[in-house]
C-alpha cells in the first residue's frame, strides 16, 4: 500500500501505482535516515513545525492532522478540497507535482537548517518517505487517530490522554474541537489497530 518510488525516481515493480487527483486524501510518512533522532529537541521541533506551516500556505496543501516524533513525522493532508470520490485517473501530472514538491521542499529546508546549526552541511537527514491513498471516510479516520496515538505509542508521553495535549501534532487543535470524549468516541469507532501494525 505504500510507496517510495518518487523518492527513487522511477515505480518499482509489485508496488501499487500513485493516485493523484485533486481532493484525493494522503497519509504521509517521512523517516529520518538510519532511524536517528534529529529532531529529538524542542528546538529542532520547532524548525519542522515552522516549515510545514509556511509550506502549507504557500502550496495550498490542506493539513488535517500531523504528528512529529524524534525520528519521523505522519501528516494526512489532501490536496484541494477533500473528497473520496473513486479517481477517473491513476495519475495526474499536476497534483503530482505539488505533493511531490511539498515534501522535497519540506525535507529539503528542515535538512539545510539542523544541518546548518551543527555545522554538516552535506549530512542527509532524511531516508525516504511513503505516501498512501486514504479510500474512504473508514480509512481516514483510523489514520487520524494513528496520528492523535502516536505520541504514546513512541513512548514521548504516558497516556493516551496526554497525547491528546501533545505539543508537537494538531491533537491539541482536534481536542478543542471534539474533547476528550469526543476523541475516544472516535477511537471506539475507528480502532487504529485496524490500519497498519508497523512503524
Amino acid at each position: 500500500m505504500y510507496n517510495d518510488s518518487i523518492t527513487h525516481g522511477k515505480e518499482h515493480i509489485n508496488r501499487p501505482h500513485h493516485i493523484y487527483v485533486e481532493g484525493a486524501c494522503y497519509f504521509i510518512t517521512g523517516r529520518c535516515l538510519e532511524g536517528k533522532k534529529y529532531f529529538s529537541t524542542f528546538q529542532r521541533k520547532d524548525i519542522f513545525v515552522s516549515v510545514l506551516q509556511n509550506l502549507q500556505r504557500e502550496l495550498g496543501i490542506k493539513i488535517y492532522s500531523w504528528v512529529l516524533l524524534d525520528n519521523h513525522y505522519h501528516i494526512l493532508c489532501s490536496l484541494g478540497e477533500l473528497t473520496f470520490a473513486i479517481p477517473k485517473s491513476n495519475h495526474n501530472i499536476s497534483y503530482q507535482s505539488t505533493l511531490v514538491k511539498f515534501i522535497k521542499r519540506l525535507h529539503s529546508i528542515t535538512s539545510l537548517l539542523i544541518n546548518k546549526q551543527d555545522n554538516t552541511p552535506a549530512r542527509q537527514i532524511w531516508y525516504q518517505y511513503f505516501d498512501y491513498y486514504i479510500r474512504n471516510k473508514s480509512d481516514f479516520w483510523k489514520h487520524f487517530n494513528y496520528i492523535i496515538k502516536n505520541p504514546f505509542k513512541h513512548g514521548l508521553v504516558t497516556s493516551l490522554e496526554e497525547a491528546f495535549h501533545y505539543k508537537y501534532s494538531s491533537n491539541s487543535e482536534w481536542l478543542k474541537r471534539f474533547g476528550i470524549e469526543g476523541l475516544n468516541e472516535s477511537f471506539i469507532k475507528y480502532p487504529v489497530e485496524e490500519v497498519f501494525l508497523g512503524d
